[in-house]
């Protein structure tokens, strides 16, 4: 287990940490929605896993079903075909063993920032004293004690998000589920969380599956990557990352890093261009064959 040290000398255990559960199994899942003329299978036939302790990305095109799979194994969706299994039990609603982060900044605004942390510690019926001391260690952990008694409102999107992560870290989880939780940052700040994630990460060692557009970020991130199609979203490719660990930004400079970019991109635009409508497939790579010139296109049409 892992003991963090508060900076007022006091230690907490952090309860969880290099847990032998979380296995996520997904197999042969399929997901429509709709009906009749409105029918759009998402996702067909798609099988992955994640292994107890094992950082995976997910990548692809937009509209691929990445983010249907996450909120499958949430809990939040259910599937038309197949099954989702944590540890072997099917999932079928929401739990407590799978912390969520998403996108968006989900803190509760009224409340100050170590009270969000402690919120699902609450709703556990942890009691007032340990919620207090776990959540301080975890704002610890995340360079972001100073900051326990200030508002969502009071702080920048990259210390909101580390937040958001920390608090799902909070009541132990088992698998941690993340969806483009940096996509709304600005490249300075997206860069720096990321090293921040896989530095508090190698602190849980919990099964994390990790969405994402980002290829560079996919690679320093994770163990492996599923590259999924154009929607309907199949497993294109399986990569795995053998960079060692701990990652650092040193890495990104590296040969075998930059491989493994250009693997991706391969794949990744292959399937981008096959998720547009061919006209614009077509034409818009090649200017759609027409000058417009610096008076715009009311010259032309």
């Amino acid at each position: 287990m892992t003991m963090v040290e508060l900076n007022n000398g006091g230690q907490t255990d952090l309860a969880g940490v290099h847990s032998a559960k979380g296995l996520i199994d997904v197999r042969n899942m399929g997901v429509t929605f709709g009906n009749d003329d409105s029918r759009v299978v998402a996702v067909k036939d798609v099988s992955l896993n994640v292994q107890p302790g094992e950082f995976v990305s997910l990548i692809g095109p937009s509209g691929c079903g990445k983010s249907t799979l996450l909120s499958i194994v949430a809990g939040f969706v259910k599937p038309t075909l197949g099954e989702a299994t944590l540890d072997g039990r099917p999932i079928m609603k929401p739990g407590s063993e799978r912390g969520v982060v998403f996108q968006q900044y989900s803190l509760f605004p009224w409340l100050t920032v170590r009270k969000n942390v402690e919120f699902g510690l609450k709703m556990a019926g942890v009691e007032l004293g340990k919620r207090n001391v776990t959540a301080r260690s975890l704002l610890d952990l995340a360079g972001l004690l100073s900051f326990e008694n200030h508002y969502p409102d009071q702080l920048s999107g990259g210390m909101k998000q580390r937040i958001g992560i920390i608090r799902a870290l909070a009541t132990s989880p088992q698998v941690l589920l993340m969806d483009e939780p940096f996509g709304a940052l600005d490249t300075q700040t997206r860069v720096v969380m990321q090293e921040i994630l896989t530095n508090i990460w190698q602190q849980f060692r919990i099964s994390v599956l990790f969405i994402t557009h980002d290829i560079e970020e996919s690679i320093f991130l994770s163990d492996r990557i599923y590259v999924m199609t154009a929607r309907p979203g199949r497993i294109k490719a399986e990569i795995k990352v053998p960079l060692p660990r701990p990652r650092n930004a040193a890495m990104t400079d590296t040969p075998e890093f930059m491989n493994l970019v250009q693997e991706l991109k391969g794949l990744i635009r292959e399937e981008s261009l096959a998720a547009m409508a061919p006209e614009i497939k077509d034409r818009g790579l090649t200017g759609f064959g027409m000058k417009v010139g610096p008076k715009g296109v009311g010259e032309i049409f």
